[in-house]
């Protein structure tokens, strides 16, 4: 279904002239990408049993991957004349074969034994449910602090030139990309909960002693990209775990109230930029991180409380 609804408004794309036809775009296009993150998210777990770190890692190591290969060639065409809307019918056939390969795969079919049945409404009440929403908005928001503020934290308090900035930039989405490809095998032999912890807090002294060092520190900031990386997949393994009667409602459950919290608090941190500065503003990057250790600490507790 999510193969089938990004397709759909990949090809509605080209045609698109008025405002209505852009919200529709928006619109299917989310809800399509947004169900195969799911789909995704959910199945990793149950496919990978012992080496589920690995391979949710690598998995959206690959999302990495195809996203700087299109944005490489997206802007080649571009600078050659290509209409964006040509572009679009480009893309059609690659959705396209993404909906075959979809058909194409065959998974074991896995079923989990409910004694006591699943009730949505046992799982609304659930305070682990909002520890682990708690969890991903800070994980969501310490990579979008980074990703959106880091060439605006070089230019605006240090007086760095686009190019010189930009190289920053790359080593940061290089160590990202080196994180989600080797972090998840560290993890995997470390554990789940305490290795992601282990991650956060060197993430956190990288940004904390960048900040501190000032223009010499911004190749700390840089290099925290191989730590941050592994938060968000691995989080959606740790989620999985816990809620194994119904993973991918809870997941979809959690990422939904995730991300709208954290488009909130994001726009928040684009208010104190303009405010405080970019330098003070970008502490809201080790923040959220320790933030987020917080809340993974009060999971692990409440996850041994559980199981004695």
């Amino acid at each position: 279904m999510g193969s089938a609804a990004s397709t759909i408004a990949v090809v509605i794309a080209p045609f698109t002239s008025n405002i209505f036809t852009l919200c529709l775009f928006n619109f299917i296009f989310g809800l399509g990408r947004a169900l195969l993150a799911i789909a995704v998210d959910s199945m990793v777990p149950v496919l990978s049993t012992g080496f589920e770190s690995i391979l949710m890692n690598v998995t959206h190591f690959m999302y990495g991957v195809g996203s700087f290969a299109g944005q490489t060639a997206y802007g080649r065409m571009l600078s050659d004349g290509i209409p964006w809307r040509t572009i679009y019918l480009y893309l059609v056939i690659f959705f396209a074969v993404s909906v075959i390969l979809t058909l194409m795969i065959k998974t074991t079919d896995i079923r989990i034994k409910n004694e006591t049945g699943f009730k949505k409404k046992e799982l609304y009440k659930n305070p682990m449910v909002y520890m682990f929403v708690a969890a991903v908005t800070f994980g969501l928001l310490t990579e979008a602090v980074i990703n959106t503020w880091f060439i605006s934290y070089m230019r605006g308090s240090y007086g760095l030139n686009p190019a010189n900035a930009a190289s920053y930039a790359s080593v940061f989405f290089l160590t990202f990309a080196l994180g989600r490809l080797f972090g998840g095998f560290i993890i995997n032999k470390t554990g789940n909960l305490k290795g992601l912890k282990l991650f956060l807090l060197a993430a956190a002294a990288c940004l904390i002693a960048g900040l501190q060092l000032k223009r010499e520190g911004l190749m700390l900031i840089a290099a925290s990209g191989f730590f941050i990386s592994i938060t968000f997949p691995t989080l959606m393994v740790i989620i999985g775990s816990a809620f194994r009667q119904n993973s991918s409602f809870a997941i979809g459950l959690i990422v939904t109230i995730s991300n709208i919290l954290y488009v909130v608090i994001f726009n928040i941190t684009g208010v104190l930029n303009d405010l405080l500065g970019t330098y003070a503003a970008f502490y809201a990057a080790p923040v959220s991180i320790i933030c987020c250790i917080l809340m993974l600490t009060a999971i692990g507790k409440k996850e041994k409380k559980s199981i004695l």
